[in-house]
């Protein structure tokens, strides 16, 4: 009978340790350690957040790694006042409704189609006017949060100087002052389309400008709230903080 040690199955590992204290064609006497571990690779400290899930471990795709995923969106930003989280929270409601309207105006147009008896000839106005309302309603929070589009020229180029803060400022008076005039014509307009009723629904269209004026005040008052916190890190638009 062989002895123990040759009736153990040496492991692909320790054939190919084995393999290398061989010197040509003549073995090494030297000791053979065929269970040293290797040494652990060095502690990071973000090795934590870094790690792979496990639904993804033996996926051949990947792990994505962007910027809303790496760093964590809006970490460190500080908290907004309490007026701008109120208002904001109010935005958010408003919109919450109107995008309610937009697909039941929808679904109820393509229910139509097919049951002749239960159409409505204003559910299509219903989400026009709501997608129109919808848009002007949440202009104030999408200018607070920088989810409006933007052109970024000389950000790169100031980032990290004194000069960046000024350029913010400058940013912000610049919106304060368009939204305080687009506000001023939205409510201009609002006394003279209120005469002019829509198709189907007969809603006064001057109900609209309502909408434009709220929102472009809210605007107005988003961009003068940046103005003292010029030098603190921006806030960006979170798709998580619109779920009501």
């Amino acid at each position: 009978m062989a002895p123990a040690w040759a009736q153990r199955r040496w492991t692909d590992k320790e054939i190919g340790n084995a393999a290398r204290h061989v010197d040509g064609d003549v073995m090494t006497d030297g000791p053979r350690e065929f269970d040293q571990p290797e040494d652990p690779a060095p502690s990071h400290p973000d090795a934590k957040s870094a790690a792979v899930p496990p639904e993804i471990e033996n996926s051949i795709f990947p792990a994505t790694k962007t910027f809303f995923t790496t760093p964590k969106l809006n970490e460190g930003v500080p908290a907004d006042p309490g007026f701008i989280r109120v208002l904001s929270a109010i935005e958010i409601t408003v919109a919450v409704t109107l995008f309610a309207f937009i697909i039941i105006g929808v679904m109820y147009q393509v229910l139509g189609r097919y049951f002749p008896a239960v159409s409505w000839v204003g559910a299509g106005e219903l989400a026009l006017l709501s997608m129109i309302a919808l848009t002007f309603t949440t202009a104030g929070y999408l200018v607070g949060r920088n989810g409006h589009i933007v052109l970024e020229i000389f950000d790169e180029m100031l980032a990290g100087t004194r000069w960046f803060a000024a350029l913010r400022i400058v940013s912000a008076v610049i919106m304060v002052l368009t939204c305080v005039a687009l506000a001023y014509e939205a409510w201009v307009k609002v006394d003279a389309e209120w005469g002019r009723l829509s198709a189907a629904m007969h809603v006064p269209m001057g109900v609209l400008y309502i909408f434009a004026l709220v929102g472009f005040l809210s605007a107005a008052v988003h961009s003068a709230f940046k103005i003292p916190y010029a030098g603190r890190p921006e806030r960006k638009l979170d798709i998580g903080e619109m779920d009501i």
